[in-house]
């Protein structure tokens, strides 16, 4: 899957900041096994959405299916970068540790 992030789209921005956020999204699994999220509403504070990469509950969202032409919002775009970042750190080489440092004269 592939993510554009755009400077001039403020959706884009706006899911950043999600996403940013993503230790705080409550987390399961739908009955067909999909991963879930619970993000909550950057706007209203006694609001959380029900999302997943594909689908939201937000009213942008709905919208968008309604009109016949489905974009994904903010909170399915930040679903899409947390589900990235977590793979990316899955493949990424192991940090060299190192155990000690020692002072050279």
């Amino acid at each position: 899957m592939s993510i554009t992030i755009s400077a001039d789209e403020p959706r884009s921005i706006r899911a950043i900041e999600l996403a940013a956020d993503a230790a705080h999204w409550r987390r399961w699994r739908t009955s067909e096994g999909h991963e879930a999220f619970g993000i909550p509403s950057q706007s209203r504070r006694d609001r959380s959405y029900v999302v997943t990469s594909m689908t939201c509950n937000c009213e942008d969202f709905m919208r968008a299916v309604e009109s016949g032409e489905p974009r994904p919002c903010k909170h399915v775009l930040a679903v899409r970068l947390y589900l990235e970042l977590v793979k990316a750190q899955q493949h990424a080489p192991p940090a060299v540790r190192r155990s000690h440092l020692r002072l050279v004269n």
